[in-house]
């Protein structure tokens, strides 16, 4: 069984270094926006298909992959389109917001929800034909990764039957198995800042294929599936999941008495299950705060230290990175000259801010650009605001006693 796993990790190490120098066909094909409608060109299809199978909605889906689909509407992807794009749209040109649904709302017959100059005739149509009930939620669906002209596809499948070679036996007309779906390049299209677009201090605004490509991780052939989709489970959990950053993170550190009047205090943060840096893009900030706490139970803020990268509004300027590049760390290494104060320990807390930079950008736009606003798109904007804000969340507090001066 190791040896089989071994197999595997090789060809995996081979597909990502070789498959990805030459971005694999089908990837560019299957990421090539705008994508094809879902009534597609295979029109012999629409005959051999069932009822639930011509019909795409995610609860659909779940009559067979109630698994994935639970996960999925717990998750990020099934949450892509919400209030905090929406609001956009007025300030945006037609283009540049069609270009953001490119990715949070892949299809076209999604992107017709939310965009009005895309409900064509035969947009509509296919809408109508793969979604009879309408569409609930126009975020990342199922089919927005799986489905194209009418062919679907997917990962290898865990086990191979006897009769899987006989596609009439299968639904959907049988599946294309992709080897490409476990694999970090098909994640690319989406987390991944295109060449063309904005670079700051030589970096894209957004880099985490990069950044994956030149870990170890990469080498040892883990890919973004096995971390955050494990088991081929659809939660892909990150930066806002509280127990998953616990996970990928390892604190450490110790209190030195200098004297009566100073104390020093070593800390840090290591990346120990994270394949790109951490945090990763610009969004969140994690902060490492540190207290003296009295006899009293007062809390005195004596340094913090932020781990992200912080850039204006405007994402015209980078102020400063500091995340944590794959299996390094960050320190904090700081004296602190004692007052009068009876100090029984010293607190170590470190908060996540999964959405810092959408906090201070809509903050920003609703005091700049709320006349500019319609009543309706102010209160998606200032709803995406409050729930940006309540984000936030304490990763852990660790607390060390006093030390003692030793004897000299």
């Amino acid at each position: 069984m190791k040896s089989f796993s071994l197999q595997l990790l090789v060809l995996f190490w081979i597909f990502t270094i070789h498959g990805s120098c030459k971005e694999n066909s089908f990837l560019e094909e299957h990421w090539k926006h705008p994508l094809p409608l879902l009534s597609g060109t295979n029109q012999g299809y629409q005959n051999t298909l069932s009822h639930n199978e011509s019909n795409l909605d995610p609860k659909q889906c779940s009559r067979c992959h109630e698994t994935q689909w639970k996960s999925w509407k717990n998750s990020f992807h099934a949450k892509s389109i919400g209030n905090g794009i929406v609001w956009q749209k007025e300030i945006l040109k037609p283009k540049e917001f069609n270009n953001c649904l490119d990715c949070h709302s892949p299809l076209l017959e999604t992107k017709a929800e939310v965009s009005s100059i895309l409900q064509t005739s035969e947009i509509l149509q296919s809408h109508k034909q793969h979604f009879p009930d309408g569409i609930k939620n126009p975020s990342v669906q199922c089919a927005s990764c799986h489905i194209r002209n009418q062919t679907w596809y997917g990962p290898p499948r865990k086990m191979v039957y006897q009769n899987d070679s006989n596609n009439d036996s299968l639904p959907h007309n049988g599946f294309q198995a992709k080897i490409e779906f476990e694999s970090s390049l098909f994640c690319k299209s989406c987390h991944e800042s295109p060449e063309y677009g904005v670079f700051l201090n030589g970096k894209q605004l957004m880099e985490v294929y990069k950044e994956w490509s030149n870990s170890s991780f990469a080498r040892q052939g883990i890919q973004c599936q096995n971390c955050h989709m494990p088991g081929r489970e659809h939660s892909w959990k990150g930066i806002h999941d509280k127990e998953f950053v616990r996970e990928s993170v390892q604190p450490s550190w110790k209190l030195e008495r200098i004297s009566n009047a100073e104390i020093r205090i070593h800390a840090e943060l290591k990346s120990i299950n994270v394949g790109h840096n951490f945090p990763t893009y610009l969004v969140p900030k994690v902060g490492l705060r540190f207290y003296t706490i009295d006899k009293s139970g007062k809390r005195n803020l004596i340094e913090e230290s932020i781990i992200g990268r912080l850039v204006n509004t405007s994402l015209s300027e980078e102020y400063y990175d500091t995340r944590i590049a794959p299996n390094e760390k960050h320190t904090v290494n700081f004296t602190y000259k004692l007052k009068n104060e009876k100090i029984e320990r010293i607190e170590w807390e470190t908060l996540v801010d999964p959405d810092e930079h959408y906090v201070r950008s809509f903050e920003e736009s609703l005091f700049e650009k709320s006349s500019l606003l319609s009543p309706e798109a102010k209160k998606q904007l200032t709803l995406s605001l409050s729930e940006k804000r309540e984000s936030e969340y304490n990763l852990f507090t660790l607390s060390l006693p006093m030390p003692v001066l030793l004897q000299q």
